[in-house]
């Protein structure tokens, strides 16, 4: 017999059911009553009858799921089936059969790869089990896809995978969801069931195989009896498939089917005596013993209105409004207050958790008899908040239990698998390598794995013959440090020796991790049981077993018992992972690369499950999973519009659009539920978790997600404010400090995050007395407290370096040079940093826009030398000679250079093409510009160095009363070219600077410090022409910038008609150097004589009266360029003598959009910070070259 029981949320369907229960088994001692529930109520629900038993105990009562109920009939009956297949176990033969069959799989077969896509397959396979729905089976369905091809298509895949994973686990392994069929097999021959009474409670509906045991169960037992929720005015014998918005469908529906099943059974019986459905269902209901309970005094919310008022009218048609009767005049008796239900509004998701468990905190210190078991949790999304109420949660010391089951993809034993796996089929790559070595599980230090890193960093160590051979190679930062540290020349041998003892170091290091490795790189290329073995070996060799013991025990002490239990069974599971791998194929012969992917698919199928460690705390879930018993006060959390309704998701393999057509296609097969549907199914979730609560209430939601974007309140909140207009939203903000800071870990927080606005006088009086108050009550963490006043008094005051400490840095002899000046000038702090400390960043075997430039530089100077050998001048070469001595010229220079680091990858190969053809256009491009003036090229790359003692290098920076020089700076350096013109009287010089970047000459930035270069390779070349010209004036002519590249064209600016000499042209004319040029027409004659009214070699233009062009023209006159020169001196002299004062003042620049710091590589380490006290940028005002020349005259 079938009855139902019903009642709306909080009526007490389940004390109803369980009351009858144990009333009919101490009535009936001999009878078996079973009572089915959902997996995670049996526990709960075993408890419940218990504590209701009158006996205390449940005799002939049984509490089973449909899991356990199947176990329990398995071993009565001696039903013995196949092997069960897990989820991970039906993932691995699905990984494994699709890649069989990839071929013939055209839809799905390339995307099984795909990080999650297993998963969406094996989703899909298990829906068809669950729903019985066989492979042939969908070909039916197919048959209605008519024009949809796509869908047709996937379909068909489908239905190939699922038929040949059928025949894969045949005989050897049954799928889970299986079970239930065998189940129904063994029924008919169990004791257990024959004229038993079972109940079912807890559902919402089932789906077509667990329909199938239903249907044994009514035919086998005495009587079955299922509880379901449903509204006091709703009938649920009247089901309309086509009202999908009616709150308690799923009921009806539930209903429905179980009566159809009723009817079938009674109808196969004597099918003559049976009417048709429909008059037979009038019948039976109408004559049924079904029980329909009322909210009553002894319902949940008998003593508490508002919520009695919530669950008659959420979600149901009507404006009805708490308090207020429908024709408008107030309701006797009630109140429109609202004191049971509330919202809760904040900024953020934690400071919405910190309202709530502050909250909490408050509500037990006020009412002594509540317990945090009288409280639950939900949220919108556990992986949005459950992160968040954990770290909370140990703030407020408020205990929880979070009902969520743990992904172990990040767990160190797990990372160390996969990297090491990867380190195998990647053959050593830098990533996987250092994965391992970083995983937690390896066989190094973290300090021994930094040294290890760099070195590999810095030379570009790759692939099994750079890991399996000795390193021989030393970085050039190691090399710099040991020369430095052992200057003389007699330290040579100390020098090897150190060389020696650090590559020995290296090895060892290096042969450990090989070793670690070794067993996976033996087992290459043979069957599945060969690298499960080898997998084995290698967790043996790194201790795993050992080392997760001891994470477990350190998580232990901390009393984190979630992860302490997470540690203590990994390794467990990750071998019995390895067994179950072994088992379905340890005969096949398949990659390690395939190896690797069917293990990550079973560790995506690892899941840890925890049990609360003790009943005094909070259960805390999600509105589906979770499974609350009676609780007092309910927050939930998260009710936000990007959560509920919850979104559908891409719908798995079959889209939602796709599944909405199959459903409505469909006769006779069901799918699950389609989005649409699912929505509503989750609005009884709501009104069932709503519901909960017997005295309160609490809706919360944040303004903003954890990414900042903002997000607004879910459709509920408006749905709850429309029947209780009087309810009342609170914001974090509008709230006292004293009920925000519950404990010592909140109130320490509160500190942290407001000390500064103390310190800096930004508080009221109120808001003073408040913070020193709570700053004295937590006097017991004096050194937290102690930290915190520290670093809210911190204020940056600028304190040189001692003579002392200057002197033995610098010494009183400074060796700079003008790149160094210039970054003294950018931040003193950041130079200090840089070339006193002589910080560097970690070396690496990259190319960049640094080496780029050694490259051009080098390759030119070669090519200058390679002239001379062949006795060619730079205006004499042919075009072919020039692109053949050039690419010679790079050939050399490269060859070895950096570990032939031009050659490292396919990028690099492509970047030598590129810097040869820049070349070949520089070269080209000089020739030309240097025909067309009378200069001729002096000297490449000259060194400093070769200047001999001239004053422009060698300066005094202070001297005695008796002219005795106490401190001197020699600056080092080499300029790229010098062409020079001589007459009888005058040696007129230029210099040119070869750039990789499109840098411009900046006279405010000169005034400024920061671009000294070029005037400074005046004043040096200057120096050396006077030394060696015998009595000649050396004249600046021009100080120029040649950027080295192979410009592209602006294609609308180009004629489609120009000839390759007018496109040559114009690309000359983007290659004219910059820089500034003596406003001299004899020297500008002298540089370009072809230049009319614009040079396409250098930076000049006329205006047609013969007057140099304001826009066009960088020139400068003669009496100009000598004030410069003077000026550069006298900026380089002083900022010598400040670097040896020891004047390390943090002082970036900042002009505009740009600030020394932008690029800083130092901005870990300085600690600027412009909030801080003390810390501000030097703002350099942009100022017009008139403006600069006028203050460089009045300071020289």
């Amino acid at each position: 017999m079938l009855r139902f029981v019903f009642g709306a949320s909080g009526a007490g369907k389940s004390y109803h059911l369980r009351k009858e229960i144990i009333e009919r088994s101490i009535a009936e001692p001999d009878r078996n009553f079973l009572i089915v529930v959902p997996d995670q109520f049996t526990m709960q629900t075993q408890m419940d009858i218990v504590k209701q038993h009158p006996d205390h105990g449940i005799m002939n009562i049984d509490v089973v799921s449909f899991s356990r109920l199947s176990h329990r009939i398995f071993e009565e009956v001696g039903e013995s089936h196949e092997k069960v297949l897990d989820d991970m176990g039906k993932s691995l033969v699905l990984r494994h059969v699709a890649e069989e069959i990839k071929s013939n799989l055209p839809i799905i077969g390339g995307s099984m790869h795909k990080m999650g896509y297993i998963d969406e397959v094996k989703s899909t396979v298990s829906e068809f089990m669950q729903y019985g729905i066989e492979p042939e089976m969908l070909d039916d369905i197919m048959d209605v896809c008519g024009n949809k091809g796509a869908l047709k298509a996937k379909l068909s895949d489908l239905r190939l995978l699922y038929s040949e994973f059928k025949k894969y686990i045949k005989g050897n392994y049954i799928a889970q969801e299986e079970l239930l069929d065998v189940l129904c097999k063994a029924l008919p021959s169990s004791k257990l069931i024959d004229d038993s009474v079972i109940a079912f409670d807890g559902f919402t509906g089932f789906t077509p195989i667990q329909y199938r045991v239903i249907d044994e169960i009514l035919r086998l037992s005495s009587e079955v009896i299922f509880s379901f929720t449903l509204g006091q005015e709703d009938n649920p014998y009247n089901y309309d498939r086509n009202e999908e918005q009616e709150l308690f469908l799923l009921t009806k529906k539930t209903v429905h089917d179980l009566l159809h099943l009723e009817y079938e059974n009674e109808k196969s019986m004597d099918p003559s005596a049976v009417p048709d459905f429909e008059r037979w269902a009038a019948y039976r209901n109408e004559n049924s013993r079904d029980v329909f309970l009322k909210n009553t005094e002894k319902g949940r919310h008998a003593s508490n209105p508002e919520l009695t008022f919530l669950e008659k009218h959420l979600f149901r048609y009507g404006n009805a409004k708490y308090g207020v009767l429908k024709d408008g005049d107030s309701q006797e008796g009630e109140t429109a207050k609202c004191t049971s239900i509330g919202i809760l509004e904040a900024d953020t998701v934690s400071r919405e958790v910190q309202m709530v468990l502050s909250r909490i905190r408050k509500l037990i210190r006020e009412n002594r008899e509540l317990h945090y078991r009288d409280f639950a949790i939900v949220c919108g999304s556990l992986e949005r908040y459950g992160e968040v109420i954990s770290n909370e949660a140990g703030k407020y010391e408020v205990p929880i239990y979070l009902d969520q089951t743990g992904n172990i993809k990040l767990n160190p034993l797990i990372e160390a698998i996969r990297s090491a796996l990867l380190t195998v089929t990647s053959r050593y790559s830098y990533e996987s390598v250092f994965h391992f070595l970083r995983s937690g599980l390896s066989p190094l230090t973290a300090n021994e794995t930094d040294r290890l890193e760099n070195y590999v960093r810095a030379l570009g160590i790759r692939g099994i013959k750079g890991w399996e051979t000795d390193f021989e190679r030393i970085p050039g930062q190691i090399m710099r440090k040991l020369k430095m540290s052992n200057k003389k020349d007699s330290e040579n041998n100390i020098i090897e020796e150190q060389k020696k003892e650090y590559l020995s170091d290296l090895n060892s290091l290096r042969q450990k991790t090989v070793d670690a490795l070794a067993p996976l790189f033996g087992a290459e290329g043979k069957t599945v049981l060969d690298y499960s073995r080898a997998l084995y070996e290698f967790l043996t060799g790194l201790g795993a077993q050992g080392k997760m013991a001891e994470f477990e025990n350190s998580f232990r002490r901390q009393g984190d018992e979630i992860r302490a239990k997470e540690y203590s069974v990994i390794y467990r599971k990750v071998i019995a992972l390895l067994d179950q791998v072994t088992a379905l194929m340890g005969d096949e012969k398949i990659a390690w690369k395939e190896y690797a992917e069917i293990l990550d698919v079973g560790f995506s199928d690892i899941k840890i499950g925890t049990i609360p460690q003790s009943v005094e705390r909070i259960v805390v879930g999600d509105i589906e999973r979770t499974r609350l018993k009676e609780v007092k006060t309910l927050f939930f959390l998260g009710v936000n519009d990007d959560l509920i309704p919850k979104a559908a998701g891409t719908g798995g393999i079959i889209s939602d659009i796709e599944r909405q057509f199959l459903a409505d296609s469909l006769t006779g097969i069901e799918l699950a539920p389609t989005p649409r549907q699912q929505m509503y199914i989750q609005r009884l979730y709501l009104y069932m978790n709503l519901t909960k609560p017997s005295e309160r209430l609490y809706l919360s939601f944040a303004h903003l997600d954890p990414d900042g974007k903002s997000i607004r309140p879910a459709y509920l909140i408006g749905k709850i404010t429309a029947l209780f207009p009087e309810v009342v939203t609170e914001r974090f903000d509008d709230r006292a400090e004293g009920d925000i800071i519950q404990t010592a870990g909140n109130g320490l927080d509160y500190i942290a995050e407001h000390i500064q606005d103390y310190s800096r006088g930004y508080m009221n009086e109120e808001e003073e007395n408040a913070f020193c108050g709570l700053f004295n009550a937590l006097s017991g963490h004096r050194e937290r407290l102690l930290k915190m006043v520290e670093a809210a008094g911190v204020r940056y005051d600028h304190k040189p370096l001692s003579d002392t400490v200057a002197s033995m840095l610098y010494g009183n002899f400074l060796v700079n040079s003008v790149s160094r000046l210039e970054k003294y000038a950018q931040c003193a702090y950041a130079h200090f940093l840089q070339y006193g400390l002589r910080l560097d960043e970690r070396e690496e075997f990259t190319f960049d826009q640094a080496d780029l430039g050694t490259v051009f530089h080098g390759a030119l100077e070669k090519f200058s030398k390679k002239l001379e050998e062949e006795n060619l001048s730079w205006d004499s070469f042919s075009k072919e000679d020039g692109e053949r001595i050039m690419e010679e010229a790079l050939t050399e220079f490269t060859d070895g250079y950096n570990g032939n680091i031009l050659e490292s990858t396919k990028r690099n190969e492509y970047l030598m093409q590129r810097i040869k053809r820049i070349l070949f256009r520089s070269v080209d491009t000089l020739q030309y510009q240097l025909k067309k003036g009378s200069f001729v090229p002096r000297s490449m790359e000259t060194s400093f160095d070769e200047a001999g003692e001239i004053d422009a290098i060698n300066i005094a920076l202070t001297e005695d009363e008796r002219g005795r020089i106490l401190q001197r700076m020699k600056l080092t350096g080499s300029i790229d070219r010098i062409d020079t013109y001589e007459d009888a009287d005058h040696v007129y010089i230029k210099v040119i600077d070869f750039k990789s970047g499109n840098k411009k000459f900046d006279l405010c930035a000169l005034y400024y410090g920061l671009q000294l270069q070029l005037v400074m390779y005046m004043n040096v070349a200057r120096g050396m022409a006077e030394a060696k010209s015998r009595g000649k004036e050396a004249v600046p002519a021009a100080i120029l910038y040649y950027h080295l590249t192979d410009p592209v064209l602006d294609g609308e600016k180009v004629n489609p008609d120009a000839t390759g000499e007018e496109v040559n042209a114009m690309i000359r004319e983007e290659l004219r150097t910059r820089g500034l040029v003596q406003a001299d027409r004899e020297i500008i004659d002298l540089l370009d004589h072809e230049a009319g009214q614009k040079s396409d070699v250098i930076p000049v233009k006329f205006n047609k009266d013969g007057s140099f062009a304001k826009n066009g023209s960088d020139v400068m006159s003669a009496d100009d360029f000598e004030q410069v020169s003077r000026y550069v001196s006298h900026l380089v002299k002083k900022s010598g003598r400040n670097i040896l004062k020891g004047d390390i003042e943090v002082n970036p620049y900042s002009q505009g959009d740009n600030t020394a710091c932008k690029y800083c590589r130092f901005k870990s380490v300085c600690g600027f910070e412009q909030g801080i006290p003390g810390y501000s940028c030097r703002e350099l005002p942009k100022m017009k070259d008139d403006e600069v020349m006028q203050r460089i005259a009045s300071e020289v």
